[in-house]
């Protein structure tokens, strides 16, 4: 217990005037009457020689101390442990990870953090200052520093649910680096439910002060959500099959039955299957369906969706954001490809190879003469000495480029019998690919930006540039004129690439992110964005510096994004164990010196002056009552 305002109790003060009023004799006054029969009484006290009588205990002096000593109370404003001292800074940490969107006892656990700081805004002392932060995948300040309780307020009205994951550490380190130097007093309170694995050594030259918003003892935790899925083409000759893998885990203290139906997104439910999992277990399930690609020719969605059995209907389920996900299907149709300019034979021996491609000859001519009103082309560019000013969107390979600049890429001049030195053998686009012993006839070495994927003697034979929209794999020689096509990583490279293409073409043509990160689209300066949230939830954003982060609540599903008569679309699910367990197990430690940890439950500092103001106040109407009292009756 604490005191905001301890000068209020100055009030008790009042006591002394109070006692003085029953203990000084009265001053009486001269009055001629006619007998001193009845006041014998009075006379003896006008004779006493001391104005003093003795204290008597009375019913009405009582309920006065009474009275006063809870208005002092009252103006004290004395608080629950974990107040702020007067003067002193706090910092704020809210965990936002996906477990606290779990509820406990039918309360959320994000709403419990924010009930706890916002208690704690309303409870700040004069001179008292707080600050709010997110501890998300990466730490964010919601509000400085501050006093003004309605700034706090709003930022209190900003906190969600962010991420899969938080970075308890890097929040807390960042509170404490703002409370440096800060009056005593001041500490960093982190608010979390602890449910992750492992120890945490919060690293701080502040007081850190831990309180777990969901006490060990509380209710049992019951959860079982969707922790693994994907979708892979079915083995045989079947059009469009596809097998969906699902894990489903369970943590609770009996077993459950729970259905997981597989459905196109927004179409009929094509695979379903019933699940047994036993306590702190988990269950695997393959289901088999077909997956035809829409009329666009693009791969569906897949949307899982897990739910009771009929008979476990009125089961609890404390976490609903792992009950759904969704994944690409295989997507057996074409990837269309543009062919600009003359494709080199062997570069079109394997693109005719690959069965799901469908090959387009085109011009830079015909390209521009698109008009604005039509659609973008949606595949994989392949340009053979001219390319354009600006890169499509998507993505697209340079090979042999003829002019002395290739997007941001520099060309230098021919150069002859240049030498394989190294190549990037971590890259996805070099995997499975051995160039020791590539020999070139002739190179135009590339200077700038971007990735050197292949280095010569001379200077880098192949380059990648990566853009948010998609990425360009520029080739400085004609494979033709090497004894490349002779050998397998020729094959294998050019089906790199064709993968890459065609998995950010199924992904939707957003960076894929974990559940509640904002989307980045992609898209032209200034360009009007909107995306559709799976709940149908419309949220508008302009374009700055060719992309458009729009902040998104922690759904999962799938958000449609419109960009210049583009549609472009981002899957986000949860499918992680660590979160989908909403047990507090995580530990907490100091690391380094000058700080101190402590952990604790977290307790709502509510003020207790408006019980003490109606104490007062019905101590006020009591001694009223026993003044105007009737007397009693005297017996004749």
């Amino acid at each position: 217990m604490s005191l905001l305002s301890p000068w209020g109790l100055a009030w008790l003060g009042l006591l002394v005037p109070l006692v003085l009023l029953y203990v000084l004799k009265r001053r009486r006054e001269t009055k001629v009457v006619g007998s001193t029969l009845l006041w014998e009484q009075a006379l003896r006290d006008l004779r006493a020689e001391r104005p003093w009588r003795r204290l008597v205990p009375q019913v009405a002096l009582l309920l006065q101390a009474l009275a006063i000593a809870a208005g002092a109370l009252a103006l004290a404003r004395p608080v629950g442990a974990g107040a702020v001292p007067s003067g002193a800074h706090v910092a704020v940490v809210v965990d936002v990870s996906a477990s606290m969107a779990g509820r406990t006892r039918g309360e959320r656990r994000i709403d419990r953090a924010r009930a706890l700081a916002s208690s704690l805004v309303e409870s700040l002392p004069p001179g008292g200052r707080m600050m709010l932060l997110e501890a998300g995948s990466e730490a964010s300040v919601l509000a400085p520093l501050t006093s003004d309780a309605s700034t706090l307020r709003r930022a209190l009205g900003q906190l969600a649910v962010r991420g899969a994951s938080a970075d308890l550490e890097g929040a807390v380190a960042l509170a404490a680096e703002r409370l440096r130097g800060a009056p005593a007093g001041s500490h960093v309170l982190l608010l979390t439910d602890g449910a992750e694995d492992g120890e945490i050594a919060l690293a701080a030259e502040v007081p850190v002060e831990v309180r777990r918003v969901v006490p060990e003892q509380d209710a049992p935790v019951v959860n079982t959500g969707i922790v693994a899925a994907d979708c892979r083409p079915a083995p045989g000759d079947a059009a469009d099959a596809a097998d969906v893998f699902v894990r489903v885990a369970h943590v609770g203290d009996a077993p459950v039955d729970v259905f997981v139906t597989a459905s196109i997104d927004g179409g009929p439910v094509v695979a379903s299957r019933r699940l047994s999992v036993e306590p702190d277990g988990t269950a695997s399930a393959v289901m088999r369906a077909t997956f035809p690609p829409d009329e666009a020719g693009r791969a569906p969605i897949v949307r899982l969706q897990l739910s009771r059995a009929a008979d476990e209907a009125g089961m609890d389920d404390d976490l609903d954001l792992d009950d759904v996900a969704v994944v690409p299907s295989p997507g057996r149709q074409r990837l269309p490809v543009f062919l600009v300019g003359d494709a080199p034979a062997p570069v079109l021996r394997v693109l005719q190879a690959d069965p799901r491609l469908e090959l387009f000859e085109t011009t830079l001519a015909r390209l521009a003469r698109r008009g604005p009103d039509q659609p973008p082309l949606d595949g994989l560019f392949v340009y053979t000495g001219e390319v354009p000013d600006e890169p499509p969107a998507g993505d697209s390979i340079v090979i042999a480029p003829a002019a002395d600049r290739v997007f941001e890429l520099e060309v230098g001049a021919e150069v002859l019998a240049p030498r394989i030195v190294t190549w990037d053998e971590a890259d996805p686009r070099l995997r499975f690919v051995s160039l020791g012993e590539l020999q070139l006839i002739s190179l135009r070495p590339l200077r700038g930006g971007g990735q050197r994927l292949v280095e010569t003697d001379r200077g880098a034979a192949i380059v990648g540039i990566a853009r948010p929209d998609g990425e360009t794999t520029v080739l400085g020689f004609d494979p033709a004129a090497s004894n490349w096509p002779r050998q397998a990583s020729f094959v294998v490279f050019f089906r790199n690439l064709l993968q890459r293409a065609r998995r950010r073409r199924d992904a939707g043509g957003i960076a894929p992110g974990t559940l509640g990160e904002p989307l980045r689209i992609p898209a032209p300066d200034g360009t009007p964005v909107v995306v559709t949230t799976p709940a149908g939830h419309r949220i508008e954003a302009v374009s700055r510096g060719g992309l458009a982060v729009v902040p998104v609540a922690a759904e999962p599903g799938v958000y449609r994004a419109k960009v210049a008569g583009r549609e472009l679309h981002a899957l986000r699910s949860l499918l992680d164990p660590g979160e989908s367990d909403l047990r507090p197990r995580v530990r907490f430690s100091r690391a380094g010196a000058g700080g101190d940890t402590t952990l604790g439950v977290a307790e709502e500092h509510h003020e207790a002056w408006p019980w003490l103001a109606a104490l007062l106040l019905l101590l006020l109407v009591a001694e009223i009552a026993w003044a105007t009292r009737r007397p009693e009756a005297v017996p004749r």
